[in-house]
């Protein structure tokens, strides 16, 4: 007979949940979430001793109905999607998983980074449109990466891990976090700078910031008025830190020369903002400037395993009676 009750959302994983039945153990119940209603989940979870959460938006009213729960737990480094206050006020931890997939976003950050930076869509594009001529110069002038500046916004795990492979390539870095404690500039060998300034000095900008009433919407139109005039801009982080219409209009007057994003405020872009509108109909202005992936920089075979395991011990842990692991609230 089963002694917990687990609720989980349904996902894009295993339907079986095979990972996380095992690492819950025999003595749990896992079971998906029938509804999808935020106004309903609250009473199937009811009863429930812990809830795991995906993508799905878990809300105050859904929180206030829970009886048992123990820990809410987020696949995944952000947390927006629950209401982690409401669970506050409830006594319900919030714990995320923020470390399963460090290296890969980090990764994909530095891929759009160099892809931009050596044009690699822009030369692309020149040779399956017209192979003749075969020419290095079809996608216009290219600059050298080591010497420029990267600025990179909010210096947490992936920040840090994007800042050590840039230095790698030669690029001078800074970043600006209010967050981050004094000294750990000097033991990166990082240079800490004001906002203004770091927009100011970068030739790339990465963003890396959670997504917060204090970053929603940062990136806008007063923003990118201090950025450097031709910088290119990265956004791995969360898609509603970047007013992306600002972007579009940025980018056309050439304020920005290229953008990366691998998120967007709405996930697909329906309906679609100018800028992707533009993209996707090969308008001459943004060819070769703009690459989006789709939210794929979280995503290697041995990331999702990660991810699923330690959201699974995370829940496994305060069943035990063990303090909620890197709980947000």
């Amino acid at each position: 007979m089963p002694k917990h009750t687990v609720l989980i959302s349904p996902t894009h994983m295993d339907p079986s949940y095979e990972i996380e039945r095992r690492e819950l153990g025999p003595d749990v119940e896992l079971r998906p979430f029938s509804a999808t209603d935020p106004a309903t989940l609250g009473a199937e979870a009811r009863d429930a001793d812990a809830v795991m959460v995906w993508r799905m938006l878990f809300p105050a009213a859904a929180i206030e109905q829970l009886r048992r729960c123990k820990v809410i737990v987020r696949f995944g480094v952000g947390y927006d999607v629950v209401d982690i206050i409401a669970a506050r006020e409830h006594g319900i931890p919030v714990c995320n998983v923020p470390d399963y997939c460090t290296e890969e976003v980090a990764d994909h950050a530095m891929a759009l980074l160099l892809s931009l930076a050596r044009r690699i869509p822009a030369l692309n594009d020149a040779v399956r449109q017209d192979p003749t001529p075969w020419s290095y110069a079809a996608a216009g002038p290219i600059h050298r990466i080591p010497g420029k500046t990267l600025g990179i916004v909010g210096l947490g795990r992936i920040g840090t891990a994007v800042a050590m492979r840039a230095k790698a390539f030669g690029l001078r870095v800074a970043f600006h976090d209010p967050y981050v404690t004094d000294g750990m500039d000097r033991a990166l060998g990082l240079t800490r700078l004001g906002l203004d300034q770091l927009l100011a000095e970068s030739d790339f900008i990465s963003l890396h910031t959670p997504l917060s009433p204090e970053t929603r919407g940062m990136v806008n139109d007063e923003w990118l008025r201090k950025v450097k005039p031709g910088a290119m801009l990265v956004n791995t982080s969360r898609g509603r830190v970047l007013d992306i219409d600002a972007l579009g209009r940025a980018m056309r007057d050439g304020r920005i020369a290229a953008a990366g994003l691998d998120v967007l405020p709405q996930e697909p872009p329906v309906p679609e903002p100018d800028l992707i509108r533009a993209w996707r109909a090969g308008e001459a202005w943004v060819q070769g400037r703009l690459i989006v992936t789709p939210h794929a920089s979280f995503y290697s075979e041995e990331s999702d395993i990660d991810l699923r395991v330690k959201a699974a011990r995370t829940v496994r842990e305060v069943l035990d009676g063990r303090p909620p692991r890197n709980r947000v609230n």
